[in-house]
């Protein structure tokens, strides 16, 4: 790991716990870290103490108690590290606990945001690392006391997260600043904590903001602090009406403001009942008491309570101002196709991290909730899919009916032309052409993946002569599997002679890729070399490949699913990789190929040959007419050459760039389409 992390601890007159928590960080075997403390305006002499023991930290002297959030930022902006790490101060970490979380996030960088888990100091588990998300039925069942009688279960307390030990990698709605961990580029990209906070509830607020962006806080269990939580404020009712002035304004940052109006008096109710229940049981705690006390100042949220609660004023910069309203998408499909094919989740976390919110396709929310935009990819896959005609009718019923309603509003609907003809008939002709018409008279924008992609749709497609359209490329799968295995180890696995040559066709099998074709002409050679099948096919066309394969011991066939696991080694193991289609306009199974760093033979068809110009010759050979045994033979000496680099350099097909890219082509569509309903010209 060659990674550097600034570890950011806020200090307010914790000097003893302070100086422990440093202690077990430079402890740490992390390859490169700096300890950076703020010091909120200590009076009990941490900053000297700290500078004396520990020369090496770089102190933050704010001078004034700023709160968690501003101190944290203030820390962030201070370093320079590739990694943020905040830990608390009444924290100290377990030897190789941090290494072990930086580890996990070199690996996983799809996370974002990575936490740990937090015991107690006799070592049993404290649950405070990470907590579910406020919900009007968690505030509810806080409200009629129910998290309190049913404490840990995941019906009536589940912000608790039910009984899970936090003893296993498991994606967290929030992630608690006491451990927390950031790539500083995403870190910048989702604008640091919320100074309305001054403390509680600000970690709650960027969990829920990375979540939109399209990041999956985790927890890593090899990552363990000890904890004693709430160390520097003390156990009081004081303690408590902090935290529900975190939870207030959690609320109305992240909720929809009538929502957040039901779940402050939720909150407030609870107080109450609690406060009741104390009095009438005769405890001598005044915790809930002391909150109902206080509630005039916690109501209202931070930074407003920092008056009541702290004896501050709130700066002026305290209070962020309204953020640009964010792009709604709904995509068909957007993460439900994930598991076959990585493309459309690569491209709309991407658009999350720009702030973009974007889901499958979902009529009630297209009724009854606002969608800029409705997008589309494969139309007869979404709506032809299947042998009932009467499905196929209501489903496009359904869709343009449901767009008709919602337009008023100022949805769009965009397609991304991935082929300028499917590559299977479905359904009858006759609603294939219905399907057709619905689909040019609804059409705002087209996307199309080169531009000679662009050029060929509105070829295809005349209606499309005046619509509005854009390119926006296919990016790598470098994110989606990791490439990292050898050839020899994959080799190793497969049972493949080290020194042979291997031709590989890896994927989805279907008729237009001409696999059946492939097999044949390798068959044709006498070459000294292997070829790998590998993907699932229909088993009419499966059949047909094991025809043809015969027994030949040079063809290994493996027609099945492929896990997301296995498809980097058998890439890793290929020489060469060819793709023999019958058709094509743009091939997702190129740049798989290409994101491993192999030689692909491809036809001279659709966007090959400017797939071959971005990428170079060396790594892109084309050819003419029907696949022949001779261009297969010239093209596995090819691939063998010693002509290229060790990796591919895809990073024109970058997804942040492309998401980027795609947004601004919506919001061009957008632009042009009130336009054209309300008889401006641009």
């Amino acid at each position: 790991m060659t990674a550097t992390v600034d570890v950011i601890i806020v200090n307010y007159n914790t000097r003893d716990r302070t100086l422990e928590c440093i202690g077990s960080v430079l402890d740490q075997r992390l390859p490169a870290h700096r300890v950076i403390l703020v010091d909120n305006g200590s009076t009990d002499g941490s900053v000297e103490a700290i500078s004396s023991a520990y020369p090496e930290v770089l102190v933050v002297d704010v001078g004034e108690n700023v709160g968690f959030a501003r101190g944290v930022n203030r820390g962030v902006r201070a370093g320079h590290g590739e990694f943020v790490l905040l830990l608390n101060p009444d924290a100290t970490a377990f030897p190789g606990s941090l290494e072990a979380l930086l580890r996990f996030a070199l690996a996983h960088p799809e996370h974002g945001v990575y936490g740990g888990r937090t015991v107690r100091e006799d070592g049993s588990l404290d649950p405070s690392s990470c907590w579910g998300a406020p919900s009007l039925w968690s505030l509810l069942c806080f409200a009629t006391g129910l998290t309190t009688v049913f404490r840990g279960s995941r019906l009536f307390d589940p912000e608790s997260l039910g009984d899970w030990r936090r003893d296993s990698v498991r994606e967290v709605p929030i992630v608690t600043g006491c451990l927390l961990l950031a790539r500083r580029a995403d870190w910048e990209l989702l604008g640091g904590m919320d100074e309305r906070f001054f403390l509680y509830g600000e970690d709650a607020e960027f969990s829920a903001r990375a979540w939109k962006r399209g990041f999956r806080p985790v927890v890593v269990p090899d990552a363990v602090i000890q904890h004693d939580v709430g160390g520097s404020t003390g156990s009081s009712g004081r303690k408590m009406a902090m935290v529900m002035a975190g939870k207030v304004t959690y609320l109305w940052a992240v909720w929809p403001r009538l929502l957040a109006v039901i779940g402050i008096l939720l909150l407030q109710a609870g107080s109450g009942v609690r406060g009741v229940l104390e009095i009438a049981t005769g405890s001598r705690r005044r915790t809930w008491r002391d909150v109902w006390g206080l509630r005039g100042a916690w109501r209202r949220g931070y930074p407003r309570a920092e008056r009541t609660l702290f004896g501050r004023t709130p700066p002026p910069g305290s209070v962020r101002p309204k953020a640009p309203r964010p792009l709604v998408v709904q995509a068909e499909p957007a993460f439900r196709t994930q598991r076959a094919n990585p493309y459309n989740r690569d491209l709309y976390r991407a658009m999350q991290r720009r702030g973009a919110r974007v889901g499958d396709l979902n009529y009630w929310h297209m009724l009854f909730r606002r969608t800029d935009v409705v997008h589309l990819h494969w139309p007869d896959l979404s709506f032809l899919t299947g042998p009932r005609r009467l499905i196929h009718i209501t489903r496009l019923t359904l869709f343009y009916g449901t767009l008709a309603l919602s337009r008023p509003r100022g949805t769009v609907m965009v397609w991304t032309v991935h082929n300028v003809s499917s590559h299977e008939e479905r359904s009858s002709r006759r609603i294939r052409s219905a399907a057709h018409r619905l689909l040019m008279r609804n059409i705002d924008g087209i996307l199309a993946l080169t531009e000679g992609g662009l050029t060929a749709a509105r070829a295809a497609y005349p209606e499309l002569a005046a619509t509005p359209g854009a390119v926006t490329r296919h990016g790598h799968y470098r994110d989606a599997y990791d490439f990292s295995i050898s050839r020899a180890e994959a080799r190793d696995r497969l049972g493949l002679p080290a020194d042979a040559k291997v031709v590989a066709s890896v994927g989805q099998i279907r008729d237009y890729k001409n696999v059946p074709h492939l097999v044949r002409t390798f068959r044709e050679t006498d070459a000294d070399a292997v070829l790998m099948v590998s993907g699932s096919a229909p088993k009419p066309l499966a059949s047909q490949i094991r025809a043809t394969a015969g027994e030949d011991p040079r063809v290994r066939l493996d027609l099945r699913f492929l896990p997301d696991d296995e498809l980097p080694t058998l890439l890793a193991a290929a020489d060469l990789v060819v793709l023999p289609y019958r058709r094509i306009q743009n091939s997702g199974s190129a740049i798989l190929a290409l994101s491993a760093n192999r030689p692909v033979l491809v036809p001279d068809l659709g966007a090959m040959r400017e797939l071959q110009a971005d990428i170079g010759g060396e790594w892109v050979r084309l050819y003419d007419g029907e696949l022949g045994a001779d261009d297969l033979l010239a093209s596995l000496d090819w691939a063998c050459a010693p002509i290229r680099e060790e990796s591919v350099d895809v990073s024109s097909y970058d997804w942040d760039a492309i998401a980027l890219s795609t947004m601004d082509a919506f919001e061009e569509f957008r632009q042009k389409s009130r336009a054209r309903n309300t008889g401006s010209v641009l």
